[in-house]
């Protein structure tokens, strides 16, 4: 059996989180440098009624969405306590001033300084944001060929390894929003699935969010990010890998979506592993204290 590199598995992870690789169907993916190559359809699932209400549109991000409604075991999560999106590097001003008429204070980008500098995130800029960069992965610099190489047989596999191999980043992360007093903290990464969606399932678990509402808010993410562009570098880059090596195209085909197994594998592992949300976040150095913060925050302290 391969063992993975811990660091090589946060680099792979790095790259495919980007647009080309989350909107892509499978079967897109495929025929664009292997035709001939028969792929399955995608899993993804298709948001429900009740998922309108946590919906920010925004013209120039995608996936922006609250917990709003969301049961935790005292009761709904706050509309005002989190924001989870995608790459914010193309809102418009308009954009900007309804985050912060939704109340966001906080910006945490989960991504590598690569991202950063090809997708710059424009509330870095605004005054009326805090902005705080933790690259999640544990790593800035990402090489293309040995990423796409080294990338494990799923994302639920993927999202398993991070808990072991990324507690560091995991730790600053939740220690970030727990020093939080006041306002929504607005949580992002490149496509707002893998990375976002793992810190949104510690958050929902945490609150005590019923296991199916968890899986669901996870995998109808490849809905809200159809139409995203995918016209960055990094994709450019990819492309040009992908043509060199057809390969990584069968193998990463099936890995664009949000289906709903990957969560029920981390969630499976979290459990199993650490005894849910709360013996991770203990496990990874965050306090009593820091963990009543985050339950605050998601209405759950009683």
């Amino acid at each position: 059996m391969n063992v993975l590199n811990p660091l090589s598995l946060s680099m792979a992870i790095a790259l495919t989180l980007t647009p080309w690789i989350v909107t892509a169907s499978p079967q897109a993916a495929a025929r664009a440098v292997a035709p001939q190559v028969a792929t399955p359809a995608a899993s993804n699932v298709t948001p429900v009624a009740d998922d309108a209400q946590r919906v920010l549109a925004l013209e120039g991000a995608w996936n922006v969405r609250t917990f709003a409604g969301l049961q935790g075991r005292n009761g709904p999560i706050p509309a005002t306590a989190f924001v989870r999106t995608a790459d914010l590097s193309r809102l418009t001003a308009a954009d900007r001033d309804r985050l912060a008429a939704a109340g966001v204070k906080l910006d945490i980008d989960l991504r590598t300084g690569d991202e950063l500098q090809q997708s710059p995130d424009v509330l870095a800029n605004d005054a009326r944001f805090d902005y705080q960069r933790i690259s999640l992965m544990g790593t800035e610099k990402m090489d293309l060929q040995k990423m796409m190489t080294s990338f494990p047989d799923s994302l639920g596999a993927a999202y398993v390894q991070w808990l072991g191999s990324n507690q560091p980043q995991f730790r600053d992360v939740f220690q970030r929003i727990a020093a939080q007093q006041d306002g929504a903290v607005l949580y992002h990464c490149t496509a707002g699935k893998d990375r976002t969606g793992i810190i949104s399932g510690i958050l929902l678990d945490l609150a005590g969010v019923p296991r199916a509402d968890i899986v669901h808010n996870y995998a109808i993410s490849a809905h809200y990010l159809e139409g995203q562009p995918k016209d960055s570098a990094m994709n450019v880059q990819m492309m040009a890998l992908i043509k060199q090596h057809p390969e990584i195209a069968r193998k990463m085909a099936g890995m664009g979506g949000t289906a709903p197994e990957n969560m029920e594998m981390f969630l499976d592992a979290l459990h199993a592993q650490y005894g849910g949300a709360a013996g991770y976040l203990k496990a990874v150095g965050l306090s009593e204290e820091e963990i009543h913060a985050l339950q605050v925050r998601l209405g759950q302290a009683g």
